[in-house]
């Protein structure tokens, strides 16, 4: 079994989740549903309601509406940061698409991200599973301090790979994070259960987003969805550019800060300096520490019994294919 079956198997599911999404952004403001529509259509996995579905399977319940309420939960906090997101660091393509910013404006983007997020809230409301109701707004206030983070420490080269790795969790991991506790608490499940499936969802969301940022530097257009050194141009400093300058001597290191300081950089630039991350496997020293993420991942799962443990295998094939998709050599041991 590979991914493809993992999504063959809930493409009913994903289905009803699908139309959901769309249903429940309906309005009679034009501009909402045209949006919406826009950022929706836009590609992506629906990787966060994968989760929250097959995590309630692992759990021992059904599908049922209340997992593909909460499934759109997710994925319209995830859509939302993305056009607040885009906004903050004047992004104009994603998945290979104008982003909505560079297309309706910056007001547009923020409002219906706003919009976005009242939805979710309303479907929370909806069900009204206070536990549910909790965790999520909990991930949600550890993501919005993730890119509060990541803004007041703008293009500074004075941070620790410590640093890198907690805006990864805040942003990134938390709501995976949720997603996977999402399915358990719908499933009623033990709190050693719930543990381990917030414990899998931390590392997992690590691993994805890590993995995702040495592909900023070493993947192709067509496979980002976006111009290869995205990140660079908009001054990240992500894990791979700061193991690049540790490792770089003094004047290889003031040429990095003065790209980081520059908000004009060429594409000459971005060459030198994937030059010098591949002299320093900068990358695969990312791609590795993702690897070493995902194997606590799945360490995780192993350590407590599910009532449906052969969906065990749905989220270890699903954490297989974040990493595979992009750099199938074998994980580290």
């Amino acid at each position: 079994m590979d991914f493809s079956d993992v999504t063959e198997q809930f493409k009913q599911d994903l289905a009803r989740v699908e139309k959901a999404i769309k249903k429940n952004y309906e309005s009679d403001v034009p501009l909402i549903p045209g949006i919406s529509n826009y950022l929706m259509n836009g590609g992506g996995k629906r990787m966060r309601p994968l989760l929250v579905l097959i995590f309630s399977k692992l759990g021992g319940v059904d599908i049922d509406d209340k997992a593909i309420h909460h499934a759109c939960v997710v994925e319209y906090i995830h859509a939302a940061t993305l056009l607040h997101d885009d906004v903050v660091d004047e992004t104009t393509v994603r998945r290979g698409h104008e982003t909505v910013n560079s297309k309706w404006g910056s007001d547009a983007s923020i409002l219906v991200g706003d919009f976005l997020i009242s939805r979710a809230i309303l479907l929370l409301a909806h069900d009204n599973n206070i536990r549910i109701t909790r965790a999520i707004a909990e991930a949600a206030r550890i993501l919005v301090e993730g890119g509060i983070l990541e803004f007041t420490h703008a293009r500074r080269l004075d941070v620790t790979e410590q640093h890198c790795l907690d805006v990864v969790y805040r942003k990134t991991a938390s709501i995976i994070s949720a997603s996977c506790q999402m399915g358990m608490l719908l499933a009623n499940a033990s709190p050693e259960q719930e543990n381990a499936a917030i414990a899998f969802g931390n590392f997992f969301g690590i691993a994805f987003q890590l993995m995702d940022d040495a592909l900023d530097y070493e993947g192709d257009e067509e496979l980002l969805g976006k111009p290869p050194g995205t990140d660079f141009k908009e001054g990240h400093v992500t894990l791979p550019l700061l193991h690049l300058y540790s490792k770089s001597n003094e004047a290889s290191r003031k040429k990095i800060e003065r790209f980081v300081r520059n908000g004009n950089t060429t594409q000459q630039d971005f060459e030198w300096v994937l030059s010098r991350m591949r002299e320093n496997r900068s990358p695969e020293y990312t791609q590795n520490l993702a690897r070493s993420y995902m194997v606590k991942a799945k360490e995780a799962l192993q350590s407590v019994a599910f009532p449906n443990p052969e969906y065990l295998d749905h989220a270890f094939i699903t954490a297989d294919y974040v990493i595979e998709r992009y750099s199938p050599a074998p994980p580290v041991n």
